[in-house]
C-alpha cells in the first residue's frame, strides 16, 4: 500500500512541477487575466489550471497581481499547425503540397503547410513568412522541403524545420525566448537558430555553407557541432564535420549612382576585394530583397542592371572567397528613369561631317511614341541652344536656320502616349564643313587593249566613285565602281558616245558632289577601214 501512494505521489508531482532541466514560457500577467482563461488560451488539453496554478505557487486563483511572471513548461504548451505564406515571387516556382500531390504554380497569398516541397527556377525567387515573422528568401535553382511548421498556441513562438536539398536561402528569423526552434538542414548540415540573419547553400551531397550576418547559429555535422558568429561563415564537406569558422569577406564599396539612371543596359561597379574570387549581384524591388529581379554571379568588378521599367529599387553585391562563402553585403537604393527610350539616331551620326548649312535631322519612329523632344546646341551642355522643337511628329526636322561652319550638339528624346517624356539622348557631336570641290578629271588614255582614266587626288582616307553611261542623266550606268587611289583601268569600251563622272566619298561615308559630266565619242575602226578602201587604222579620239 505503502508503495502505491508513493508512485501515486510520484506522479502527481510530475505533473505539477516539470523536470529541473526542462524550459519555461514566460507570461507577464496584464490586468484583465485571470488563470481560467490563460489556461484555456496557452495550455493543451489535459493539462488543468490547478496545474498552472501548483507549478507557480499562486496563493489565490481569483487574483493575478498584474506584471507577475507565470512560468509554463513547454511540454504544457498547446501545439498545433502552422503555415507558410508567399509573400513575394517572380518567375517560375512550384509547389508540391504533399508527397502524392502535383507541382503547382507559386502565387502571391499562397498558403503553404508542413511537407510541402518548393522549387525555383533559373532567375525565379521567391520569399516565405512563416508564423512568427520569420522570413526566408529562396534563390534561383532551389529545392526547399518544408519539414516541420508548428505553433506553440498563442506564445509566439514556433518550431520550423527547413530542409535544403539544392541551392540557396537567407533567413531573417525572429527571435523569441523559450522554445522557438528554427533549423535549415542540407544533406551535409543542420543550421539552428533562436533569432538572427544568416544564409544557406548548398550543391547537393557535395557540400553545404552557412554564412552568418547577424547573430549566432550553430552548425552541426557528423556528431559535430560549431557556433557561428556574426561575420564568419562555415563550409560543412560531404561525410565531413563542420570546418574552423572563416571570417566573411568585407562589404566591398559599391559605386551607387546619386543621379536617376537615365539608360537601360546601365553598367555599374564597386572597387576590387581582396580574397573575392567572384561576386554575386542582386537586385530587387525593394530593400527588403523579398524577390530578386537579378541574381547573378560575376568575375569583374561591374555588371550591367537589366533593362527595368521606371521606379526605385535596391542593389546589393558582395564578394565570394576560394571557399565559396559569401561576404558582407554593400546594398544602395538606385532610381530608374529611362523610358520611354530615346529613338536610334540614323542621321547625322555621333562624330560625322555635315555639308548641308541647314542639315536635316532624322531617327526612327517607335510605335508607342507620341511625339520627340529635338534639341540643336553650339556646346555639349547645351547652355546655346540653337533649335528646340518639344512635340515633333515623323522622323526628321531640319535646322531652323543656316548654320556657320563650325561644332554642334543635337539631342532627341521620346514621348510616349501618355504625355511622358523619356531622357534625352547623350549630346552628339558633329561638325559643319565646306562641300569640297569636286574631283577634275583627267584626259582619258588608252593602253593597248585599255584605257586609264586619272583625276586629282583628294584628301587621305578618301575613296572615289566612277561612272560611266551611254546616257547623261546616268540612269543606268554600265560601269560603276568604288576605288582607293585617283585612277581606274579598264577594257577598252565599244565605239560610240559615253560619258563619264566621279566623286569623292568621305572616310564617314558621305559622298561628295560629282564632277562635271565628261563627253567621250570613240570611233568605229571598222568603219573607217571599210569607207577608206582598206586604209590605216584611226587614232582614239577624246572630244
Amino acid at each position: 500500500m505503502l508503495v502505491r501512494m508513493l508512485a501515486v505521489f510520484t506522479l502527481l508531482a510530475a505533473s505539477l512541477a516539470p523536470c529541473a532541466h526542462a524550459a519555461d514560457w514566460s507570461y507577464r500577467v496584464r490586468p484583465t487575466d485571470n488563470i481560467w482563461d490563460l489556461s484555456r488560451r496557452y495550455l493543451r488539453p489535459g493539462v488543468s489550471w490547478q496545474q498552472l496554478q501548483a507549478y507557480n505557487k499562486v496563493a489565490d486563483p481569483y487574483h493575478l497581481p498584474p506584471g507577475m511572471r507565470l512560468l509554463v513548461p513547454i511540454a504544457w504548451l498547446r501545439v498545433q499547425p502552422a503555415k507558410a505564406t508567399v509573400v513575394a515571387v517572380l518567375g517560375d516556382a512550384h509547389a508540391r503540397l504533399d508527397a502524392q500531390g502535383q507541382p503547382e504554380n507559386v502565387g502571391t497569398g499562397m498558403e503553404l503547410g508542413m511537407g510541402a516541397h518548393i522549387t525555383t527556377g533559373p532567375g525565379a525567387s521567391l520569399t516565405l513568412q512563416f508564423a512568427d515573422g520569420s522570413r526566408v528568401l529562396m534563390e534561383s535553382d532551389s529545392e526547399l522541403t518544408l519539414d516541420r511548421l508548428s505553433a506553440y498556441g498563442r506564445t509566439g513562438m514556433v518550431d520550423t524545420r527547413l530542409r535544403l536539398q539544392h541551392g540557396r536561402v537567407v533567413n531573417d528569423v525572429t527571435h523569441v525566448d523559450g522554445a522557438a526552434h528554427f533549423s535549415v538542414q542540407t544533406p551535409n548540415s543542420i543550421s539552428s537558430v533562436r533569432g538572427t540573419h544568416f544564409r544557406v547553400g548548398t550543391d547537393g551531397d557535395a557540400r553545404a555553407q552557412t554564412e552568418v550576418l547577424g547573430g549566432r547559429v550553430d552548425v552541426g555535422g557528423q556528431r559535430r557541432h560549431v557556433l557561428v558568429r556574426t561575420g564568419t561563415g562555415v563550409v560543412v564537406g560531404a561525410g565531413q564535420p563542420p570546418g574552423k569558422p572563416r571570417t566573411l569577406l568585407a562589404a566591398p564599396v559599391l559605386h551607387c549612382p546619386q543621379q536617376p539612371i537615365n539608360r537601360v543596359a546601365y553598367a555599374f561597379g564597386w572597387d576590387a576585394l581582396s580574397g573575392a574570387e567572384h561576386y554575386r549581384v542582386q537586385v530587387a524591388p525593394d530593400q527588403r530583397f523579398e524577390a530578386l529581379l537579378m541574381n547573378r554571379v560575376v568575375d569583374a568588378q561591374g555588371a550591367t542592371l537589366p533593362d527595368l521599367p521606371d521606379g526605385s529599387y535596391a542593389l546589393r553585391v558582395h564578394g565570394i572567397d576560394a571557399q565559396q562563402l559569401e561576404g558582407q553585403d554593400a546594398a544602395c537604393a538606385i532610381t530608374v528613369a529611362a523610358h520611354p527610350q530615346p529613338p536610334l539616331v540614323m542621321e547625322p551620326q555621333p562624330g560625322s561631317k555635315v555639308r548641308d548649312t541647314r542639315p536635316r535631322f532624322r531617327w526612327t519612329e517607335s510605335t508607342e511614341a507620341a511625339s520627340y523632344a529635338w534639341q540643336l546646341a553650339g556646346d555639349a551642355d547645351f547652355r546655346e541652344v540653337l533649335g528646340d522643337e518639344p512635340t515633333l511628329t515623323g522622323d526628321s526636322v531640319r535646322a531652323p536656320k543656316t548654320l556657320p561652319y563650325g561644332h554642334y550638339w543635337w539631342r532627341i528624346a521620346t514621348r510616349d502616349r501618355n504625355g511622358k517624356l523619356g531622357p534625352y539622348s547623350d549630346p552628339m557631336p558633329f561638325e559643319l564643313v565646306a562641300e569640297p570641290p569636286p574631283p577634275t578629271m583627267n584626259a582619258p588614255q588608252h593602253a593597248g587593249r585599255n584605257m586609264d582614266f586619272g583625276w586629282q587626288a583628294g584628301l587621305p582616307g578618301q575613296r572615289y566613285q566612277v561612272q560611266m553611261s551611254r546616257d547623261a542623266d546616268f540612269a543606268h550606268p554600265v560601269l560603276d565602281e568604288t576605288v582607293a587611289q585617283p585612277s581606274l583601268q579598264i577594257p577598252k569600251p565599244a565605239h560610240g558616245t559615253w560619258f563619264l563622272r566621279v566623286r569623292a566619298i568621305e572616310s564617314d561615308g558621305y559622298a561628295n558632289a560629282w564632277s562635271p559630266v565628261q563627253k567621250l565619242k570613240l570611233p568605229c575602226i571598222a568603219c573607217r577601214i571599210a569607207i577608206g578602201g582598206g586604209g590605216a587604222a584611226l587614232l582614239w579620239l577624246l572630244l
